[in-house]
């Protein structure tokens, strides 16, 4: 019986279905039959643990792809979120300006009108409207 340790999971399965092909054949010796039996259940317990194994990596690796896709998915919404913020605040940032401009000409206009237009009328020209 060969070390399950030493063993890949290719040799484990190979030797287990050579123990197989055996038992199935009647040229296996039938004093030797129980220990063939015995070692073909360590060689399947054994390739069961390994493919038990495999399967949690494959689960984890795959678990990770989908924390990583659903990241970059966040990650790429809140880069979207993040310059249709800064487009907004682009636009305030002309509003406001905009603002503070009317309220300039708004000032000015007060400022021409509280002579209630008598520098126009005395003959001085009056603000130029821009």
């Amino acid at each position: 019986m060969t070390r399950k340790k030493d063993l890949s999971f290719a040799e484990a399965r190979a030797r287990l279905l050579d123990i197989l092909h055996e038992v199935e054949s009647d040229g296996g010796d039938v004093d030797q039959l129980a220990s063939r039996l015995k070692e073909a259940a360590e060689l399947h317990r054994f390739c069961n643990e390994r493919l038990a194994a495999a399967r949690a990596q494959v689960a984890a690796v795959v678990a990770d792809l989908a924390a990583a896709e659903q990241g970059l998915a966040h990650s790429a919404s809140s880069s979207a979120d993040a310059a249709s913020d800064a487009d907004e605040d682009a636009a305030d940032d002309g509003e406001d300006e905009d603002d503070e401009d009317d309220d300039e000409d708004s000032a000015d206009d007060e400022a021409r009108d509280s002579d209630g237009g008598a520098s126009r009328k005395a003959g001085r020209p009056g603000r130029l409207p821009f």
